[in-house]
């Protein structure tokens, strides 16, 4: 279980220096992912979307700042300093997709 706490420490904090990741287990990412997802109904998030980013063997979840088109389906920049993904760089112009079941996907 994912506290309040935690899930609001994963809003984007490109100015403090504090950790503000969360890590899951394959078993429980998805229910993490949409507990965090939550976070873009705040208006103070109206400008940003929740992104999975995934590789061949690793996946990472980002804040997106829309640019471009809406949550639905759209382009922004990268809010977050990847950790796993290092093909991924902060600022970076991203696309992002969301699914039928409500996962925004990044490429």
């Amino acid at each position: 279980m994912v506290s309040r706490k935690t899930i609001e420490e994963t809003v984007p904090h490109n100015d403090i220096k504090e950790s503000n990741i969360v890590y899951t287990c394959p078993e429980h990412g998805k229910e993490t992912y949409f507990k965090i997802k939550q976070l873009e109904r705040s208006p103070k998030m109206r400008e940003y979307v929740y992104v999975w980013f995934k590789d061949k063997k690793q996946s990472e979840k980002m804040w997106v700042r829309i640019t471009n088109g809406s949550r639905l389906k759209g382009q922004g920049l990268l809010d977050n300093e990847p950790q796993r993904l290092k093909h991924l760089k902060l600022r970076d112009i991203v696309k992002f997709k969301t699914d039928v079941e409500g996962i925004t996907w990044g490429r």
